[in-house]
C-alpha cells in the first residue's frame, strides 16, 4: 500500500511538472490535458462544457484560476460560440464565474453547497435503498459485489480516479436498478461541490481509501438479507462518514478555494 501511494504521489509530481510546462508552453494560464478528444455525434458544446466540468472538480483546474474563452477556442481549434455556451452552462451550475469585461474564472468551493448535497443524498438514498432492498435482484447484487472488488482493488494499489468512479457506479447501480433515474439525475445535480472536495482529498487525507470500500460492503449486506432498515442505516452512516471527511477536507485545505 506505502508503495503504491509512493508511486502515485511521484506520478502526480511529474504530472504536475509537465502540466505547469503546458500552462506556459500551450495556453498561457489556462491548464488543459490531452484526455479530451471531440468526436462526431454529440454537440461540440457539450463535449467542452463535458472536459471543462471535469477538468474543475477534479482540480486541474483549482478556485479563482482564469479561463479564457479564446484560449479554449484555439485549443480545440472550434469557433468561440460553442466554448461561450459551454461557459455559460457551467456557470449556471456554479462551476463558474462569468464577469463582463472581465475574465471568467472557476468559482470557489461552497461549503453550503456540500453540506446540503451530503444532506440531500443521504435522504433520498437511504429511502430509494429502503425501498428496493427486499426486492433486489440477484444480478445486482452480483453487480454489486464485483464493483466492490473492483474498488478494492484500486484502494490497494491507489489508482484514486478508478476507486472515485467505482464509488460512483456503486450508487448510481443501486438507484437505476430500483428505476429512480430521476433520482440519480438529482444525486448529480447536487455532486459537483462534494466530489471537487473529494479531489482535494488526495492531498489532505483524512481517512483510508478503503473505508469507502467498507462501507460498501456494510451496505452489501444489508441487501443481500434484503433487510429494508439496515440497508438505510448502512446507507445513512455512509453518508454522515462523508461528511465527516469531507468537512475534514475543507479544514485542512487552503482556505481561499472556498466561498461562505
Amino acid at each position: 500500500m506505502k508503495k503504491a501511494r509512493l508511486n502515485f504521489y511521484l506520478t502526480e509530481a511529474l504530472c504536475g511538472i509537465v502540466s505547469a510546462i503546458q500552462k506556459v508552453v500551450f495556453m498561457g494560464e489556462f491548464y488543459l490535458s490531452t484526455d479530451c478528444v471531440l468526436t462526431e455525434g454529440q454537440p461540440i458544446n457539450q463535449q467542452i462544457y463535458g472536459f471543462l466540468r471535469r477538468a474543475i472538480i477534479e482540480c486541474r483546474l483549482l478556485p479563482d484560476d482564469p479561463l479564457s474563452e479564446n484560449d479554449v477556442a484555439a485549443a480545440f481549434k472550434i469557433s468561440r460560440q460553442p466554448v461561450r455556451e459551454a461557459l455559460i452552462k457551467l456557470a449556471e451550475n456554479d462551476f463558474v464565474i462569468i464577469c463582463p469585461k472581465k475574465a471568467t474564472k472557476v468559482r470557489r468551493i461552497s461549503k453550503s453547497h456540500v453540506l446540503q448535497g451530503i444532506f440531500i443524498r443521504r435522504n433520498l438514498e437511504s429511502a430509494v435503498i429502503a425501498q428496493c432492498a427486499g426486492d433486489i435482484s440477484a444480478a445486482t447484487l452480483q453487480k454489486l459485489r464485483e464493483l466492490i472488488d473492483r474498488q478494492e482493488d484500486a484502494a490497494a494499489h491507489y489508482r484514486i480516479h478508478e476507486h472515485f468512479a467505482l464509488d460512483d457506479e456503486f450508487h448510481s447501480t443501486i438507484l437505476l436498478s430500483a428505476g429512480f433515474d430521476r433520482v440519480l439525475d438529482l444525486v448529480l445535480a447536487v455532486k459537483g461541490a462534494m466530489d471537487r472536495v473529494r479531489f482535494l482529498s488526495i492531498e489532505n487525507e483524512v481517512s483510508p481509501i478503503g473505508r469507502t470500500c467498507t462501507a460498501h460492503r456494510r451496505i452489501l449486506s444489508a441487501l443481500q438479507k434484503r433487510d429494508p432498515q439496515a440497508a438505510a442505516a448502512a446507507m445513512a452512516a455512509h453518508m454522515q462518514e462523508t461528511s465527516d471527511s469531507l468537512e475534514k477536507v475543507i479544514t485542512r485545505s487552503n482556505p481561499l478555494f472556498f466561498e461562505d
